[in-house]
């Protein structure tokens, strides 16, 4: 059995990412499992249990997030909450990954990058379906400056070479002046700016001329507006949204989407059933079924109208299912060799 650390994770990644490694290896593994959902959903992905913590000392909530597919096997486990937050924790994690065959532990792995990468491999999937062309605005946009941000920036930085200049908008400005100097470290020859909402006449103009946005915050308003988006459809935009995880969350203009829908333009997500049951964005907007697309099903046919004809534009929703860690978690766990502990199995 293997026990795979953060900082383990996070050097093999920088090892082994690549635009070629991207598009031949981690991209398709992950929109493999994505399939093998689609096929029997509820029987891959078995309801999650979320518990409070019985521990008067902390105010945190457990969540046990099962995935039964017939390539990956194991569990997530994440806790988090108020009392986290004030220790500067966040969410604390790992994920289990058992032999699909015997049900014998293979591998620990700790969650905090796994998540964060996984979640922007995804947003990338439909990004590169949807974009595929070197003929994008040159500018990118992330509103936060969470690992989510780091990793959705850095992801697309290797898949689009001709973005110049990065975005990084967030209610602090400190941290995002932060995030934007540590992005700085690692891709010297792109140009990086960090803004506050309160700098809004500023960096409308960056959003503007902007091909991909990303949302990657918890908000509970919108901080992406309608006028913030380039409609010249000469240009394609491009907005995934990964921040907003419960019903009262939005990080889009809702003008947005009911246009969308308005217009029968598809919104495309990672599960349906997901999505509708905690992205605040569709819930308030009335989505339904019949509104959003599927991402395997985005890579099985051309025949969706995901782009508004008007301007261009395309909106993701991603929220995370179990299989994906255990996808992605299960390739590392594969290649990731000396880097991880060894220890006798159970």
């Amino acid at each position: 059995m293997k026990i795979i650390t953060n900082s383990s994770v996070n050097e093999f990644l920088n090892k082994t990412l690549t635009r070629d490694s991207l598009h031949d290896k981690f991209l398709p593994t992950l929109l493999s499992s994505l399939t093998n959902y689609a096929l029997n959903p509820n029987e891959i992905v078995p309801p999650r249990t979320v518990q409070s913590t019985n521990n008067p000392k902390a105010n945190i909530s457990h969540i046990y997030m099962p995935c039964i597919s017939p390539n990956e096997v194991g569990i997530k486990i994440i806790s988090g909450g108020p009392s986290n937050n004030e220790k500067g924790l966040g969410f604390q994690g790992c994920v289990l990954i058992l032999n699909e065959l015997t049900g014998e532990l293979q591998g620990i792995l700790n969650a905090t990058t796994l998540t964060a990468f996984r979640t922007a491999l995804a947003s990338c999937l439909g990004l590169v379906k949807i974009i595929e062309s070197q003929s994008i605005l040159p500018e990118l946009c992330v509103f936060g400056v969470g690992l989510q941000a780091y990793w959705h920036v850095k992801l697309s930085l290797l898949l689009y070479p001709q973005v110049k200049q990065v975005n990084i908008i967030n209610r602090t400005l400190k941290n995002a002046q932060s995030l934007s100097q540590k992005l700085a470290s690692e891709f010297a020859s792109i140009n990086f700016n960090a803004f506050s909402y309160e700098d809004e006449n500023i960096f409308i103009n960056h959003v503007r001329n902007s091909s991909i946005i990303f949302g990657c915050t918890p908000s509970t308003t919108p901080i992406i507006k309608q006028n913030y988006i380039n409609k010249d459809k000469k240009w394609p935009v491009f907005i995934s949204l990964i921040g907003s995880y419960k019903p009262h969350m939005i990080e889009l203009d809702l003008k947005v989407i009911n246009e969308l829908k308005s217009m029968h333009v598809s919104i495309i997500v990672d599960s349906k059933e997901h999505t509708l049951a905690e992205s605040g964005e569709l819930i308030q907007s009335n989505c339904t079924k019949e509104d959003l697309i599927e991402i395997h099903e985005l890579y099985k046919s051309d025949n969706f109208k995901v782009r508004d004809v008007d301007t261009n534009l395309t909106v993701q929703k991603i929220v995370g299912l179990s299989v994906m860690d255990l996808s992605i978690g299960k390739l590392i766990y594969e290649e990731i060799g000396q880097d991880a502990v060894e220890m006798d199995n159970f």
